[in-house]
């Protein structure tokens, strides 16, 4: 077929292949809005679209595109001529009139014409037909929640597969599969989220719209893919939610679990596809048969079943109410078929009149938008970017502290090092930023969790979400995710007490738990915390000395370090298991997805008051600025936002307590002293204090003072992991390679603090 064209006329097709992949982007959004709110702009601005569509196709010969687009176009012309109301039907065959396009250019692509897709486009033709051809019902006529021509359940409530369209078979590729799934999860995570909202405020409409359109657009991708369990039941959730839209109402008092589930079932299918390319839903006919069961029966159906009326009463009744007003008032005697036939022929006249220019309605004002260009990079592919720009800082580090430079007046070289540092860093800290993504996906998951719980516990909880735009890298949310339910779990089955036991001890009967992220020096923290009965530090203490973890019977143990002992494995004080929590497991759990990004847990609680959990996470796991220090022929890295201050202390700073430990006093205060060389066993340079160089450094609101010889300086270092057959150095969170290829250890100044 390519050389019957010519090159100009091949450009023609590419062109308007692109110019009308350009227009669905516009009207798949503008179809949606138009389903939501059904005014003259919205229609006229979809009727241009599919008409410039038809221009084009035609004038080209593309006759299946040209039939879709007339006949998409008709149906509007009905509309907004006043001859057929806008359902939610048609908005729906309208988006598929859509995909039906995308699949005719994607042949035009390829082929050059849109012959293969010949009898797909009468198919669609005859719909649109179909749906101009069939009354319209009257507006106080509550729709039916009819079946889709591909529902796979059938009326006895049986599942049997959809049939599949042989005449039209789409090449679906891995990658189109990974990007359904992807966005499916976006789409059923609003739904979740709404359905909640909607729960707490059943009186906004706001929120049914918002459900209705990521269940649609669900339904919509799951049918052009061809999974026909999903489309199934996202469409009886669709219908649930269009009889909620029209004024129907629940045949029980709390639907929302039904949605819930039904949901949750639609999860349970795109992970099944992950898993093995199947959406299986386990008792599929259940949740349909429960989504039909939702809805309120109509008044007639009532009547009939209780033997009021028969059957036909109640069509002969239909019938009536579908007729038109005119018809209804000649009947009633109140208006004769003359008088009629004026008022009809007064109103086209009307219609034809052009209005007056002062009484032009004021277009509907938008807001000016800016189309947001977004592109979905393989997350390996930036895991090997953050590889090379920290290889790059290597390199850099290596040029610039090369010791044969040493003592060399190279002015220009510097300038240009220094220029060279300052991109470098650039790039380092652009290529982190698209690794960040704000928190607010995992706090909404959780959301959802302490909704299940709360029924499941029969604990009222009122859950506060704060800094849900603070942003961390997507590893990070991935690994904090287990721990953050495991803390939520043990807050809301332990820490918080039934509702009479709240009430009893003065507080309100609902619960709080607050769930909080924020950058805090250097690090992402996320706390959360809870009002509840608070830790028992003795029956903590109990079971660690029950369980061998305490020497004596820990009278000398700090609260923090009672209350750190929750986080060893297997470690449990709960009296009864649940199916909530109570195994020891889940704070173990915490400890070590936390080890693995080198982030901390600390845990403070006040009995009858509440506990608060907070995770602190390094802001980045592969570069930070380090402070370059020596000690005797040891070199090593300490993180600058740990560094206080450094200084030589004075001998009469210094002291001894009775148990051998050296302090100096800073000020006011009085800090430990970590000597270096010590920990390394190493031969320092020095060994009196007054001698040596002393680092003040903090974690917690806790401090130090780390002894070294000499401060190197500072440099941008490149997180390295310690090999497996090195294991865990204590005082030490990884290593690093320095400008002259050495390799230095990095220190962890919250081990060194709470081993002090």
């Amino acid at each position: 077929m390519t050389d019957e064209l010519s090159s100009d006329q091949i450009e023609i097709i590419q062109e308007f292949s692109q110019e009308s992949r350009d227009m669905i982007e516009q009207l798949e959004p503008t179809i949606i809005e138009l389903g939501q709110n059904t005014d003259n702009e919205t229609i006229n601005a979809v009727f241009r679209l599919f008409h410039s569509m038809k221009g084009s196709a035609g004038f080209l010969e593309f006759n299946n595109i040209t039939g879709v687009a007339h006949a998409a176009e008709s149906l509007l012309d009905m509309v907004r001529s006043d001859q057929l109301v806008l359902l939610p039907e048609h908005v729906t065959l309208l988006c598929e009139s859509c995909d039906f396009m995308k699949a005719a250019l994607d042949c035009v692509d390829e082929t050059f014409n849109d012959e293969a897709l010949a009898e797909e486009s009468k198919t669609m033709a005859a719909q649109f037909h179909s749906a101009m051809e069939a009354p319209t019902p009257s507006e106080e006529n509550i729709p039916t929640t009819t079946p889709a021509a591909d529902e796979v359940v059938e009326a006895g409530g049986e599942v049997v597969e959809a049939a599949e369209n042989d005449e039209f078979m789409l090449e679906i590729t891995g990658e189109m599969v990974e990007r359904f799934i992807q966005e499916g999860d976006e789409l059923l995570e609003a739904s979740e989220q709404g359905l909640l909202s909607w729960e707490k405020e059943p009186a906004s409409p706001e929120f049914v719209a918002a459900i209705f359109r990521s269940i649609h657009s669900f339904k919509g991708n799951s049918g052009f893919f061809g999974y026909g369990n999903l489309e199934a039941l996202s469409h009886q959730i669709e219908n649930v939610l269009d009889i909620v839209k029209s004024g129907g109402s629940f045949a029980t008092e709390n639907p929302f679990d039904t949605l819930l589930h039904a949901v949750d079932a639609l999860k349970e299918g795109v992970a099944a596809l992950g898993a093995n390319g199947k959406d299986q839903i386990d008792e599929l006919a259940a949740h349909v048969e429960a989504l039909k069961a939702l809805p309120a029966p109509k008044i007639g159906e009532v009547l009939v079943e209780k033997g009021v009326v028969s059957q036909q009463c109640v069509n002969e009744a239909l019938a009536l109410q579908k007729k038109p007003l005119g018809d209804v008032l000649v009947d009633m005697g109140k208006a004769s078929a003359e008088q009629v036939d004026q008022a009809l022929s007064s109103q086209s006249e009307v219609k034809k009149q052009p209005p007056a220019p002062a009484a032009k309605p004021k277009a509907k004002a938008k807001a000016a938008t800016v189309k947001k260009q977004d592109i979905r990079v393989d997350l390996d592919k930036l895991d090997n970017l953050i590889n090379l720009i920290g290889e790059l800082v290597i390199a850099e580090n290596m040029l610039i502290h090369n010791p044969d430079l040493d003592g060399l007046e190279l002015e220009s070289f510097n300038k240009a090092a220094q220029q060279m540092g300052k991109l470098v860093r650039e790039l380092q800290e652009m290529a982190m930023i698209i690794r960040m993504i704000p928190v607010s996906g995992l706090f909404r998951r959780m959301i959802r969790l302490v909704h299940d719980l709360s029924v499941k516990s029969g604990k009222k909880v009122d859950l506060k979400l704060t800094g849900e735009a603070t942003e961390v890298d997507k590893t990070v949310v991935e690994t904090i995710t287990d721990p953050l339910v495991h803390i939520l779990r043990n807050s809301m089955d332990h820490g918080l007490e039934p509702p009479e036991e709240r009430l009893a001890a003065g507080k309100s009967e609902t619960g709080t738990v607050e769930l909080n992220a924020c950058h805090e020096e250097g690090e992402v923290w996320i706390t959360l915390k809870d009002d509840g009965r608070g830790l028992n530090k003795e029956k903590i203490l109990e079971k660690a000395i029950q369980n061998g973890l305490v020497e004596g019977d820990g009278s000398d143990l700090s609260d923090r370090v009672i209350y750190n002992m929750i986080f060893q494995p297997g470690f449990s004080t709960a009296e009864k298991i649940t199916d909530i929590s109570g195994r020891g497991v889940g704070m173990d759990v915490v400890k070590q997805n936390l080890e693995k990004i080198k982030g901390k847990v600390d845990v403070d609680s006040v009995p009858g008051q509440g506990t608060t959990i907070k995770l602190r996470i390094p802001l980045t796991l592969a570069i930070i600025d380090g402070m370059l220090v020596r000690v005797g022929d040891a070199r090593c890295i300490v993180p600058i936002l740990s560094i206080k201050e450094a200084f030589r202390p004075q001998p009469d700073a210094l002291t001894i307590t009775p148990d051998s430990e050296e302090l100096v006093r800073v000020r006011e205060n009085f800090f430990p002293v970590v000597r270096l060389h010590e920990m390394l066993d190493v031969q320092p340079d020095h060994s009196k204090l007054e001698d040596g160089i002393l680092i003040v450094l903090e974690y917690q609101d806790r401090s130090i003072c780390l002894m070294v010889d000499e401060i190197l300086g500072q440099q941008q270092t490149v997180i390295k992991g310690l090999s497996e057959y090195v294991g865990n150095v204590r005082g030490c969170s990884g290593c690093t390679i320095l400008g002259n290829g050495d390799v230095s250890l990095i220190l962890d100044v919250g081990n060194l603090v709470e081993r002090k």
